[in-house]
C-alpha cells in the first residue's frame, strides 16, 4: 500500500517520456457568444428597477387579438414598425392562404416577461411597455377545394409589447 504513490507516480513518468503526447495540438481562444446584455430603451425611457410580470389572462387576451387579426388588414397595425419582413409576411398571408383561413389559439403555454421600462406617453402621462415572450400552440383552419377542410397545428413564439398606465 505504501508503494501505491510512488508506483503511480512513476508510471506517469514513464507515459509521459515514451512519446506519449498528453497536451494539446494547438491553443484556442475562447470567444464569448454575443448576447444581449442589456435592452435598448427607446429616447425618454427608463428601465423599471423591479419588473412587473404579465399575467397569462392579459397574455391569453393579447393572443385572441392577434388571432382575430390574422389574414385581414386588421394584423398590419398589430405588427411593430420594425418587425422584421412585414410587408412580406403580409404578403405570404394574401398570396399563400385562403381568404377564409383563421388562425385560432389552442393554448398558451408559457409567458415571460422580457423586459419593462417607464416611457411618456403621447398625452405625457407615464406607461408602462412589457416586452413579453408568449408561447402558443395554434392552428391554422380553412377549406381547400381539392382536399376539404385543413387544420394545420403548430407552437410558435410571440413576442409581444404591453403598453399600460404606469402603476
Amino acid at each position: 500500500m505504501r508503494n501505491r504513490p510512488a508506483f503511480l507516480l512513476l508510471a506517469l513518468l514513464a507515459l509521459c517520456g515514451s512519446g506519449a503526447q498528453l497536451g494539446a495540438q494547438e491553443s484556442r481562444q475562447f470567444n464569448r457568444i454575443a448576447t444581449p446584455q442589456s435592452q435598448q430603451l427607446p429616447p425618454g425611457a427608463r428601465a423599471v428597477v423591479a419588473v412587473r410580470a404579465i399575467t397569462m389572462a392579459q397574455a391569453e387576451s393579447a393572443m385572441q387579438s392577434v388571432a382575430a387579426a390574422w389574414n385581414t388588414p386588421q394584423l398590419d397595425p398589430l405588427l411593430a414598425s420594425n418587425f422584421y419582413d412585414k410587408s412580406r409576411l403580409l404578403d405570404a398571408l394574401n398570396t399563400n392562404y385562403p381568404r377564409d383561413a383563421k388562425l385560432r389559439v389552442l393554448a398558451v403555454q408559457g409567458v415571460q416577461t422580457l423586459g419593462q421600462y417607464v416611457q411618456p406617453s403621447a398625452s405625457g402621462a407615464e406607461q408602462l411597455v412589457s416586452r413579453v415572450s408568449v408561447t402558443a400552440r395554434t392552428q391554422v383552419e380553412f377549406n381547400d377545394p381539392r382536399t376539404g377542410a385543413q387544420r394545420l397545428e403548430g407552437t410558435n413564439e410571440y413576442i409581444l409589447l404591453f403598453t399600460e398606465p404606469k402603476p
